[in-house]
């Protein structure tokens, strides 16, 4: 999971946190680095990392630098994970909601990915409910329930590919990569998962 000390990114992190506490992962956190990216001054040293994790003694976790490029430090973390799990924008301004980072990683990296965005009432759970958006491929389902599983969510399936039509009262959509990624991560009002 990489995260930068902004308000998407800490979402982020404690999104992955309690994923993999309720998943029994290890979690690898790479942070971003003072020496190559602009991050306010008012940021802890650790960018609240520290903060995110109190809660959760137990969990293993590794804390990295994403160094001088995030994005390609994050798509090779992808190649040796299961899931990536990054903020829907950091510290700068971006299209849509969705920063260039997050398109890229949600695009081509070669493992799942959760876009943490949307309503605060989704971000955290509150809904428990998962939505998988299925087109044509019917696999996306298996993800979606296993997600609902962890978090004791309703699983609800959409026939019909992502649109402006995403429901407000879900915790998560999850989505095949393909053309409706954009669509979904622009529209959505909560974390999107990305199947590769």
């Amino acid at each position: 999971m990489g995260t930068d000390g902004s308000y998407w990114g800490q979402l982020a992190l404690g999104w992955a946190v309690r994923h993999a506490h309720r998943a029994g992962l290890e979690l690898d956190v790479y942070e971003a680095d003072r020496r190559f990216e602009l991050i306010p001054a008012d940021l802890p040293a650790d960018i609240g990392t520290g903060s995110a994790l109190r809660s959760y003694p137990m969990l293993p976790v590794r804390i990295r630098s994403s160094g001088p490029d995030p994005a390609a430090a994050l798509l090779e973390a992808a190649t040796e994970t299961g899931l990536l799990v990054v903020g829907c924008r950091g510290q700068h301004k971006c299209h849509l909601g969705v920063g260039h980072h997050a398109l890229l990683l949600a695009q081509t990296a070669t493992s799942d990915v959760v876009v943490v965005r949307g309503r605060p009432q989704a971000v955290h759970g509150e809904f428990r409910k998962v939505t998988a958006w299925v087109g044509e491929d019917d696999t996306i389902v298996s993800r979606a329930r296993e997600c609902a599983r962890a978090t004791r969510s309703v699983l609800e399936i959409v026939r019909q590919e992502p649109g402006g039509g995403v429901p407000d009262t879900t915790d998560l959509v999850v989505v095949r990569r393909g053309p409706s990624v954009r669509t979904a991560l622009h529209h959505a009002t909560c974390p999107v998962y990305v199947v590769s």
